[in-house]
């Protein structure tokens, strides 16, 4: 055949509708911004899930978002996702999904499963932020917070970093829960959303063995947890005074600990700061003393917490793993696991007040 002939071939093929390459266009798709996956009683479609859809609209103002919440219950999470294709006229799109919000009571029973849909999912990002839901996940979706710029705004602030900054909020992303369920050493987390009369409470965090939830940290153990794990700053640490609160803001902390074969973790907690909130006579203090205070309230409640994680039989800060690391016996695990419910804590803090915000 001339190579004319060969080249008008090629060009016929190449004008050829591309009918199986599966493109929809932009204006024939419904973008899933979170999904929220719950327990729904029914033993015969034993998930609820829940999705909220983004309607694109031509003014970005705070209050002007506009969502669509679809919500079904299913026997399975990749059945319910499709049956949902049925109540809506477009395609799915879960490329955009930021968020999955698990409800209270999967949580508690077995995450293990509506874990693994995600990750199977090739259009799911790893990067998405995940969490638990105070109550219903469902509730949490259909929350539409006045201040949202654009759906699920005010979610993605939330865990993102870029809005709200606060040392109560722990971020979990699908890929650092799916690590930590298969890791040996340590253990997963949750941050728990509740919702309020004007959006969002994020200020707990679920802690999870390998598949369930099996102790909840108050606000303030959150913190703690935050400033030991993640050395959080812009936080703040409490003592007080003759009956009176004095609150230190934190702006340098640093930790670091060490697991000893005899069964003690040492730790060692370096704080500074300057004194927010005290009584007026403060400045006139012995701040030695004041520091000492502090000192030992950290150490107490730091304590405190590693024993609630320990009875609870979890690993968030990934001690196993250290210890893993540190020891190189083909069997170290399995001298931590012995060793871990009988592990005794040391934590040695040392407090710097940087200032009392007050000049004499």
């Amino acid at each position: 055949m001339p190579l004319r002939s060969w080249l008008l071939a090629a060009m016929a093929l190449l004008l050829l509708p591309l009918g199986g390459c599966g493109f929809v266009d932009i204006d024939k798709r419904f973008f899933v911004v979170a999904v929220a996956i719950d327990k729904s009683g029914n033993e015969q479609k034993p998930y609820r899930i829940t999705l909220r859809l983004s309607i694109p609209n031509s003014k970005i103002e705070p209050g002007m978002e506009k969502s669509q919440v679809e919500t079904i219950e299913a026997a399975e999470i990749s059945e319910g996702v499709r049956r949902i294709k049925a109540l809506l006229d477009k395609e799915l799109d879960l490329g955009h999904c930021k968020m999955f919000v698990l409800g209270k009571k999967l949580s508690h029973d077995d995450i293990s499963e509506t874990v693994d849909w995600m990750v199977r999912r090739r259009d799911i990002q790893g990067s998405a932020y995940i969490a638990m839901a105070g109550s219903q996940g469902y509730d949490i979706l259909k929350k539409m917070p006045l201040s949202e710029r654009y759906s699920g705004n005010s979610l993605f602030l939330t865990f993102g970093g870029d809005g709200s900054r606060s040392s109560y909020i722990r971020t979990e992303h699908l890929f650092d829960l799916q690590r930590r369920r298969t890791e040996r050493g340590m253990d997963p987390y949750l941050p728990v959303i509740r919702t309020t009369g004007n959006g969002y409470e994020v200020d707990r965090l679920a802690l999870l063995d390998k598949n369930k939830v099996r102790t909840i940290l108050t606000p303030e153990e959150t913190q703690l947890f935050n400033q030991l794990d993640q050395q959080y700053v812009n936080s703040i640490i409490k003592t007080k005074l003759d009956g009176h609160p004095i609150i230190l803001t934190v702006t340098d902390i640093s930790s670091r600990y060490s697991v000893s074969s005899s069964g003690t973790l040492k730790m060692k907690v370096t704080i500074a700061g300057s004194i927010e909130e005290a009584p007026n006579n403060v400045f006139n203090q012995d701040w030695n003393e004041l520091q000492n205070m502090f000192e030992r309230d950290v150490e107490k409640d730091a304590i405190a917490l590693f024993q609630k994680i320990q009875k609870a039989g979890v690993d968030p800060f990934g001690f196993g793993l250290r210890y893993r690391a540190t020891h190189l016996s083909s069997k170290a695990f399995q001298d931590w696991e012995r060793m871990y419910p009988t592990l005794n804590f040391e934590v040695q803090a040392k407090v710097k007040i940087q200032g009392t915000g007050l000049i004499k």
